[in-house]
């Protein structure tokens, strides 16, 4: 007969490590990835993962996107606010204390066999080491189910993921972020005698709220001057002013930033945001920095001339890789492409291997993958044709991490099936036999 806690903690512990917490909570993920995965046909991937799945709390939900998923005819909006709705990022964490606290307590039977396996491991004493494969299945079980939920939270925090364009003859060993928006400060005149480019970095974070009018100054010791960021636009296009018709947007040089309605694909989105160089002398240098700009907004400081650009956050490569051929295959009769292929050369300590990327069959090196994304067909200015590829670049310390995890818990999953079974049938050889 079990007992009933008395106390608070003690109440909390069999909350937390309860098999009815488990149930609501593979219950609440199952609504969430529903929910995320139909908001995201109206709304975007980036968007609806930031709000579904890498939230603590769901603000709020899109019925009326979710109806007419369900094709059911419903005109307009409707945003129900649900604030009490965890969030997939705390339901991971609920999952992973109560995978941790459920399996302490379903071993606790066998915790001295546990705490003296060390020790006999240790020592040599592999004669006293009497099998418990019930605490050794549980173990694994749910040792792998932990592992998993910390693969999850090491590739939110760690992966880079992004995109490298090449055109056919081109070498690169940098990728682009999809999604990280940075401004960067160069020092382009004089340049640099060892040759290698090096920039100060503004986070993305730190000035993607500064719209409508808001404002931040950003200064550094090695800069001759304070550079603020305001007004910055999600996605726009610079336009030239027109004096008949008038706007109430900022102009500088006769120039404005037009938003214009944002992607559904985050990563399309074309943003900008204005600039003002405040020197030590006390002028002041005004411009537009927008991701797509031809070259880097200047400023004269002295001797020295300065660059500022808005990119999107670039990573190296510990290697080059050449694009030298690519090839596309479409379906008969279309113009729909069947299947990418990119033939290119990874140049690493002035050594060249020739390497095949496809749609499914990625390069690996180094840690990095190497996915064929898209393509890009146009026209040079002689009127040749020129071809370009996408090749998606992730590194992902947890890469391969999901697939231990699930190996480890089909083995503990299967100890434990196979020692019950056994248990079963020595009940069943023992019971007396029937006249």
């Amino acid at each position: 007969m079990s007992t009933v806690p008395t106390s608070i903690p003690a109440l909390i512990f069999r909350v937390l490590r309860s098999f009815g917490l488990a149930t609501m909570v593979l219950t609440l993920l199952l609504l969430v990835t529903f929910l995320g995965t139909v908001e995201q046909v109206e709304h975007g991937l980036f968007e609806s993962q930031k709000k579904y799945f890498e939230s603590m709390f769901v603000p709020s939900i899109d019925v009326a996107c979710v109806l007419r998923a369900m094709h059911v005819q419903y005109q307009g909006s409707f945003d129900l606010p649900v604030y009490i709705l965890p969030g997939g990022y705390l339901l991971m964490v609920l999952l992973g204390i109560n995978m941790v606290l459920g399996g302490l307590v379903r071993l606790k039977k066998d915790a001295i066999w546990l705490a003296k396996l060390p020790l006999r491991l240790i020592t040599g004493r592999f004669s006293e080491l009497t099998p418990a494969p019930r605490a050794v299945g549980v173990f694994i079980a749910h040792a792998s189910i932990v592992f998993m939920l910390l693969a999850g939270v090491v590739s939110l925090y760690f992966k880079k993921d992004g995109a490298m364009s090449l055109r056919e003859g081109q070498t690169s060993d940098e990728f682009q972020s999809f999604h990280d928006s940075v401004i960067e400060i160069e020092k382009l005149s004089p340049a640099p005698k060892d040759g290698k480019r090096t920039a100060l970095v503004i986070d993305g974070s730190e000035f993607i709220d500064l719209s409508a009018g808001k404002g931040r100054t950003f200064t550094h010791k090695d800069l001759p001057f304070e550079l603020m960021v305001k007004n910055y636009e999600v996605n726009c296009l610079p336009r030239r002013e027109d004096p008949q018709a008038g706007t109430s947007r900022q102009v500088v040089d006769g120039f404005f930033l037009q938003p214009v309605k944002e992607e559904l694909e985050q990563e399309r989105n074309t943003d900008g945001a204005y600039v003002t160089a405040k020197l030590k002398d006390g002028t002041q240098v005004e411009g537009i920095v927008w991701r797509f700009a031809a070259a880097p907004l200047s400023i004269k400081a002295g001797d020295e001339v300065w660059g500022v650009s808005l990119n999107r956050r670039s990573w190296k490569l510990p290697f080059s890789v050449r694009l030298d051929h690519f090839k596309r295959e479409v379906h008969p009769g279309t113009a729909k492409a069947r299947k990418f292929t990119s033939e290119v050369t990874v140049v690493e300590n002035g050594q060249e291997m020739k390497k095949i990327i496809t749609m499914n069959e990625p390069l690996r090196s180094r840690g990095y993958a190497l996915f064929q994304q898209s393509f890009d067909m146009g026209q040079n200015d002689d009127g040749t044709m020129r071809t370009s590829s996408t090749l998606q670049v992730v590194q992902n310390p947890s890469d391969h991490w999901p697939l231990i995890s699930c190996i480890g818990a089909g083995i503990g999953l299967l100890i434990h099936m196979i020692w019950q079974l056994v248990r079963y049938l020595s009940r069943q050889s023992s019971k007396p036999a029937t006249v």
